[in-house]
């Protein structure tokens, strides 16, 4: 269990949104409805060196490894919050993606142990890397801490699914799965799928947004309305959330997606500058044709709240 491993970390929403590496490699993908409304493939980001390749994060609707990445971005996300933890945003994620029973054990150890039971310490990550292990269900999450005048500190554990993708357990990782998630965190590989993120990281940010928002409104039997209201007060501004459900009633459709349904993919990668995202989903799938819908999310320049979701161009 990690304890305080640094004297005092930076308010991820209170630190100035500076370039750090985040790295996706391919994943796997699901079926959804057609979109109702098409754009132009992602443009590329304006970069200091033109060769350079734009940080981006890709995710598939349905991967298992996905919905955990999302899970631990927002999370820490929450966690992370400059006023203290969004405690609502902390308890509808947890209702959301844990299993009833694996909740109740998890709340039983987090008091016992005086530590937060999902990262396994009592304070924040300042990086993480959520890889595929062995199997299909298993996925091995490693959470660096410290940094600054503190040492650093890294810590692996397995996390398993249920068919339905519920998180049902958090054990220790074996040494053949410590092995997994020390490559996937140094070097990407085609035959190891991963995802990283830092805290404080602009399109990390955006990227836990929108992936837990779509889990959410994808959600079995029907939207999670819990988790997709706690997520918007979290991440948009009070002034942007007010003008978003302005245009929802006016358009019938859902402000954050630009769409009535839900992507089958999505890809959240560096815009014109450290304060536009881009986001681009895929609609469609099976019998039905593919969709593209490009949109540019602004920033606010301190806390990193969502101020403005536009779409970029559209043919």
């Amino acid at each position: 269990m990690i304890r305080n491993t640094h004297t005092r970390r930076r308010p991820g929403r209170r630190a100035a949104f500076a370039a750090g590496l985040v790295l996706a490699v391919g994943l796997g993908v699901s079926t959804q409805a057609a979109a109702q409304a098409a754009a132009t493939p992602a443009p590329a980001s304006t970069s200091a060196k033109p060769s350079a390749t734009p940080r981006s994060i890709t995710g598939f609707n349905g991967d298992g490894l996905t919905r955990v990445a999302d899970f631990y971005g927002a999370y820490v996300d929450a966690k992370d919050d400059a006023a203290g933890p969004d405690t609502a945003l902390v308890k509808a994620l947890r209702a959301h993606y844990l299993t009833p029973a694996f909740a109740k054990r998890l709340t039983a150890w987090e008091k016992k142990n005086k530590a937060d039971g999902l990262l396994r310490a009592q304070n924040v990550p300042v990086e993480w890397t959520v890889s595929e292990s062995g199997n299909g269900r298993d996925i091995v999450v490693t959470l660096t801490f410290g940094g600054g005048e503190s040492p650093t500190k890294t810590t692996s554990f397995v996390v398993k699914q249920t068919l339905l993708g519920g998180i049902s357990d958090i054990r220790a990782t074996s040494k053949a799965s410590a092995k997994v998630a020390a490559h996937a965190s140094t070097k990407a590989s085609a035959a190891v799928r991963s995802v990283s993120g830092r805290t404080g990281e602009s399109v990390t940010r955006v990227a836990d947004f929108f992936g837990a928002y779509v889990d959410a409104k994808e959600g079995y039997p029907g939207p999670d309305t819990a988790l997709v209201k706690a997520l918007r007060a979290h991440y948009l501004t009070p002034a942007f959330a007010k003008r978003l459900t302005a245009w929802e009633k006016k358009n019938k459709a859902d402000g954050v997606l630009r769409a009535q349904n839900v992507p089958v993919d999505w890809t959240v990668s560096e815009g014109r500058n450290s304060r536009e995202i881009v986001v681009t989903h895929a609609f469609g799938g099976g019998e039905t044709p593919s969709v593209w819908t490009n949109l540019v999310v602004k920033l606010e320049p301190v806390y990193g709240d969502i101020t403005d979701i536009r779409t970029r161009t559209t043919h």
